[in-house]
Parts: structure tokens; C-alpha cells; sequence
């Protein structure tokens, strides 16, 4: 036990000295302030999943964080971290395989069947949006502007699969799907923006996407139907009850978010 406290005393005075607030940290962290709290009162120890991101932003090795808290559970939970780290640049490197086996085969099968390359760039880009979601963030630099240069190119390779799609099935409706794709990009934008450029607490940034979400859930389908200007005759009830539920649960989190900062 006094080895965890030991621990809570090193994680928080690293974290003074980086000037950062526990619910800063938290934040960059992914994480809820108390669980910040927990690690510093000697409660618990950080989950293997967010020791990385931990050390770096309090500017330490990770030798000096396993040195911090060497006790026998901690031993234990650094070999834990390296059988982590395996298994998951065996899923990442697999991950990465599997796409190039996909567009490898996609391709023969394009020139074989068609002999010339059409269906293919739409599979193409649609791996591309993949790779960018699972496999770019880990080549990129871990800072606050991260997630919107993965949002900026996810936007760009969606606009440009909508333009070979057309293209590829001689359509007249490329308009109309800019139209459709803009007015989602518009509100998840929004929420990308106040995610990244403003300080307010991760609860806040969570219920925020999420009501911005439920309008965009409930008005698709009619914004569809006009800008494609086709009667709109399916049941929006699904939409709608989906939104609630995101509604309240975003209501929720707010309103914890509210009276934990209170007390």
C-alpha cells in the first residue's frame, strides 16, 4: 500500500510540474478526473492501455514510471504492458496486411473480369477511409490537432469515393450527394472543432457530439428526400427513438459533469 502511495506522490507532483489541472490531464487522457485521483491518492494504479499516453504527457520514460511503482503487482502489470504491446502490433500489422491483400485482389479481379479498372477505385477508397480510421492515427504525432487531421482526410476521401461512384455508374446525382455528405460533415465538424480547440471538460465535449449527433440522426432522412426530391415515405420512428436515447444519455453526462464540479 505504501508503495501506491509513494506512486500517487510521483504521478503528482509530475503532474504539477507539467502545469496541468487533474481534469486536464484527464482529458488528454481520455479519462474521468477521478480516476486521476484514484492514481495519486495511491487508490489504484493507471490501466496498461493508457500508460503510454500517461508518460508522455507528463514528459517521463517509462522506466521511470515502472521504477516509480515497483512493487510486485507492478511488476506484474509491466509484463502485462509488453504482452499488451505484442498483441496489438500483431493486430495492427495484420490489420495493415489484410488491406493490401485486399487491394491487390480487388484489382486482378477488376482487370480480369471488366479489363479495365472501374468498381475497383471504389473499393480502393473505401480501404483508404478504413486505413485512415484504424491505422493513420498510429503514424501520426499524438497532439490535440491529431484527430482533426484524421477528420480532414476522412472528409476529403469521402468527397472523392462520392465522385467516383458517380463516375464509375455514369451518375447525374454527384450534386446531390455533396449536397447529402455536407450537411452531416457540417454538424460532426462542429463538434470536431469544440472537441478540439476549446477547454471545457471531457463530459461536456461527449454530450455535445452526442446532441449534435441526435439532430443529424433525425433530420437525414428528410434532408435526403428534398434534396433528392422523392417522397419521403419511410417510418422515422427509429431515427427518432435513437435520438432520445442520445439525448438523454448526453443530458446525463452534462448534468454530471455539472454537479461534480459543483461538489
Amino acid at each position: 500500500m505504501q508503495d501506491k502511495r509513494n506512486f500517487g506522490k510521483y504521478i503528482a507532483e509530475k503532474r504539477k510540474e507539467k502545469g496541468l489541472t487533474q481534469e486536464e490531464l484527464a482529458n488528454k487522457l481520455y479519462v474521468i478526473p477521478t480516476t486521476i485521483s484514484k492514481w495519486e491518492r495511491g487508490v489504484s494504479y493507471p490501466d496498461i492501455t493508457v500508460i503510454t499516453n500517461l508518460c508522455k504527457e507528463l514528459n517521463i520514460s517509462e522506466h521511470e514510471f515502472f521504477t516509480a511503482c515497483d512493487d510486485e503487482a507492478m511488476t506484474k502489470e509491466k509484463r502485462e504492458v509488453q504482452k499488451y504491446r505484442t498483441i496489438k502490433k500483431w493486430l495492427f500489422n495484420i490489420t495493415n496486411f489484410g488491406y493490401l491483400i485486399g487491394i491487390i485482389t480487388c484489382l486482378i479481379c477488376n482487370l480480369v473480369i471488366d479489363h479495365k479498372i472501374s468498381w475497383f477505385l471504389i473499393v480502393l477508397l473505401g480501404i483508404l477511409i478504413s486505413f485512415s480510421i484504424t491505422s493513420l492515427p498510429v503514424y501520426l504525432k499524438n497532439n490535440k490537432y491529431k484527430f482533426c487531421k484524421i477528420s480532414a482526410i476522412v472528409t476529403i476521401l469521402v468527397y472523392i469515393l462520392l465522385f467516383i461512384i458517380n463516375y464509375v455508374n455514369n451518375g447525374n446525382w454527384l450534386l446531390e450527394s455533396y449536397l447529402i455528405a455536407s450537411f452531416v460533415f457540417i454538424f460532426l465538424w462542429i463538434s470536431i472543432l469544440i472537441c478540439t480547440f476549446t477547454k471545457i471538460a471531457l463530459y461536456y465535449k461527449i454530450s455535445i457530439s452526442l446532441f449534435m449527433l441526435s439532430f443529424v440522426t433525425i433530420f437525414t432522412n428528410h434532408f435526403c428526400a428534398k434534396v433528392l426530391d422523392i417522397p419521403n415515405n419511410d417510418s422515422n420512428v427509429p431515427n427518432v427513438i435513437c435520438s432520445v436515447i442520445m439525448i438523454v444519455i448526453a443530458s446525463y453526462m452534462a448534468l454530471k459533469q455539472f454537479f461534480n464540479k459543483k461538489d
